[in-house]
């Protein structure tokens, strides 16, 4: 008998003003992404059916206060993981939180010459291979999460309209 599909529960709360989010979009994407992740998520052991993670959009002084108070990194970045790992009633397996900064991203897109919406995408893959416990601190780790990263974003692919820059 096939297993269930994985239920994905996802929050998003935006707290940086020049961003709107479409928490519909994002969530469709977390789903796809979850989807091409699925064996290494049921490998975790407590995971059943359903998962949950929470999105944060925050502001570059934001992202920079939290890196520097949990990573000893006085900078921006783009994105922080978090993750928790635990069971919670009515949400599966609680797989952290992914902190973003829409302002570094969309620098990063432009320093490294990738469309936003791809390393949205790509970005978003990293930081919920963190969730999953992957690293990329040593050699052989390193290389599983670049080729895991690199099959989910042929899976899943670029996304569009999930993020955009609100009219001044």
């Amino acid at each position: 008998m096939k297993k269930a599909d994985i239920s994905v529960h996802c929050t998003a709360e935006n707290s940086d003003q020049d961003w709107d989010v479409h928490s519909t979009r994002l969530h469709g994407l977390l789903v796809r992404l979850c989807k091409s992740l699925e064996p290494e998520i049921r490998r975790i052991p407590g995971v059943r059916n359903a998962i949950s993670l929470a999105c944060y959009f925050v502001t570059p002084e934001q992202i920079r206060s939290l890196n520097s108070q949990y990573r000893s990194v006085d900078s921006v970045t783009d994105m922080l993981s978090f993750p928790l790992g635990f069971a919670a009633p009515g949400r599966g397996w609680v797989l952290g939180d992914i902190i973003i900064c829409l302002d570094a991203l969309q620098e990063k897109a432009a320093s490294s010459g990738n469309d936003p919406d791809d390393q949205f995408s790509f970005s978003l893959t990293h930081s919920l291979l963190h969730l999953l416990g992957f690293n990329h601190e040593e050699g052989t780790a390193r290389r599983e999460m670049e080729s895991l990263e690199e099959r989910v974003f042929a899976d899943v692919g670029s996304t569009d309209g999930i993020v955009r820059r609100r009219s001044a």
